[in-house]
């Protein structure tokens, strides 16, 4: 499905009276989306170009979330700011890098610090799992 096809069929949809359109409106949005990551994968819209000296770089930095942890609105709340930033920076024409990931902390420090104890041995394990799976 095109996302000719796509806006077409979503302008044809009513949400008045209900049942009859399945996931036409679902299936419309995930066809748009895919287009356009392709577009931005083909224009590297999100790419930083360490080697274009034409264009003033720009670097916004977040502090990483740690995954023994859980996320919360604090996090969205200071993610979105940088976010908002990167992408007006990018808009000015500037050469924006934004790294963003997760990092795993705090349990290998303390399995390196203290005694093998074969339960904290074994919690190890799991939050490593936790931590590459993710």
């Amino acid at each position: 499905m095109t996302g000719e096809e796509a806006a077409a069929k979503m302008s044809s949809l009513s949400l008045e009276g209900g049942g009859g359109k399945g996931t036409a409106k679902r299936d419309a949005l995930r066809a748009n989306e895919r287009e356009i990551q392709q577009l931005w994968e083909k224009e590297r819209a999100f790419e930083a170009d360490p080697e274009d000296s034409d264009k003033e770089s720009f670097m916004v930095t977040f502090p990483y979330p740690y995954s023994n942890g859980h996320l919360h609105i604090g996090h969205a709340f200071s993610l979105t700011k940088a976010i908002f930033r990167a992408q007006f920076e990018r808009h000015q024409g500037k050469n924006v890098l934004f790294p963003f990931a997760f990092h795993c902390t705090g349990m290998p420090i303390q399995a390196v610090s203290t005694p093998p104890i074969p339960s904290l041995i074994y919690d190890l394990k799991v939050r490593l799992t936790r931590c590459l799976s993710s």
